[in-house]
């Protein structure tokens, strides 16, 4: 079966192949004119680029790896689809994989997109000591970006919310209200993120003179937390020193525990008030309404990829690195405040 080449399109368009890889790369400055009957032939054709031969003249495969925690988390698939489109403006695609925030598993994807020749990596799951995982991509000298996560080496790129400012704030607003007696309920401490929100919540009870009680405090992890948020609930409710207050490290686990409250009677705001963490796009449903810090899920994205295709570009044209500025940028929370903090418990 013949296939067409870029040489057949431009005759036929009566151009050159340089107009017609030009409007296939989507170069500005080709008249609109042009453009459109070169389109034109290439749908006549139905002529598709040789991607692999255009990967070696430019040595470049115009992809990029992206791991994200689990999708059970909204958080990451609306981030992912962020990292997507902005991807798509580099005319990158993306090659997405699902973590769940396992080391093991990390490895193993980091290996498969090396392997894949990737231009470079995108990582939303890691734990906060996982040295073996940043060597290893160091090691195969891909540009990499981390995005909601931090890692203790210094040359490390991130893109991070101020998560500990973000706590603070969310858990000094439920003390406003007047609330003494606040759960924390939150996913692997593991993860520096997580880390971050839970010293931000122990400081605001620290410096409001407030105790943390410990059997208001609820590791769930990141996997199957339907179960345990509500075992937390159950255990918390049935003690005689209840919580008037939760706040949790991710919105899905707060409309977990929207859902444990209601299944034991309770009812949200006017007994118990919830604040999550995230802001995702379910938070702010009319028939949910839950108070929350805001991630910025898109600035932080575009950041990422932004970092991403600046590392790239410089390993590309034989620039000078700039690792040693790496972007270690932390943006700043914004609490979010809906129906689901307005119980008034004062004298409680």
């Amino acid at each position: 079966m013949y296939k067409p080449t870029m040489k057949d399109i431009a005759k036929k368009a009566g151009v050159s192949t340089a107009t017609v890889s030009r409007v296939i790369n989507n170069y500005p400055f080709v008249k609109e004119r042009t453009k459109k009957k070169v389109q034109e032939v290439i749908e006549q054709f139905n002529y598709y680029p040789d991607l692999i031969a255009r990967s070696m003249i430019k040595k470049r495969t115009f992809t990029i790896g992206l791991i994200v925690g689990g999708l059970d988390n909204p958080f990451f698939a609306e981030s992912a689809e962020c990292i997507v489109k902005e991807a798509s403006k580099f005319d990158s695609h993306v090659m997405l994989y699902v973590n769940e925030e396992k080391s093991s598993k990390m490895a193993e994807y980091i290996a498969f997109l090396i392997a894949k020749r990737v231009d470079g990596i995108i990582i939303g799951s890691m734990y906060k000591d996982d040295h073996m995982l940043i060597e290893q991509l160091d090691h195969s000298h891909i540009p990499y970006v981390l995005y909601n996560r931090k890692n203790k080496r210094k040359q490390v790129d991130y893109i991070v919310q101020d998560n500990y400012k973000g706590a603070f704030e969310a858990v000094t607003h439920l003390i406003r209200l007047g609330h003494k007696r606040i759960s924390m309920v939150y996913g692997s401490s593991e993860s520096e993120t997580v880390e971050s929100r839970l010293e931000g919540y122990h400081k605001a009870l620290a410096v409001n003179g407030l105790k943390a009680y410990p059997h208001l405090m609820h590791e769930v992890g990141f996997k199957n937390i339907e179960p345990k948020v509500k075992e937390a609930i159950r255990v918390m409710y049935s003690d005689k020193i209840k919580p008037t207050a939760i706040f949790t490290s991710a919105d899905f686990i707060a409309m977990e525990a929207m859902e444990g409250l209601s299944e034991l009677g309770y009812r949200v705001p006017e007994e118990v008030a919830i604040v999550g963490f995230d802001n995702i796009r379910l938070s702010g449903h009319s028939f949910i309404g839950l108070t929350t810090v805001n991630q910025a899920v898109e600035e932080m994205s575009k950041l990422a990829v932004e970092r991403l295709m600046q590392k790239i570009d410089e390993q590309e044209n034989n620039l000078p690195s700039s690792e040693l500025n790496a972007w270690q940028i932390k943006l700043s929370p914004q609490l979010i405040i809906r129906k689901t903090c307005g119980a008034n418990v004062q004298g409680k």
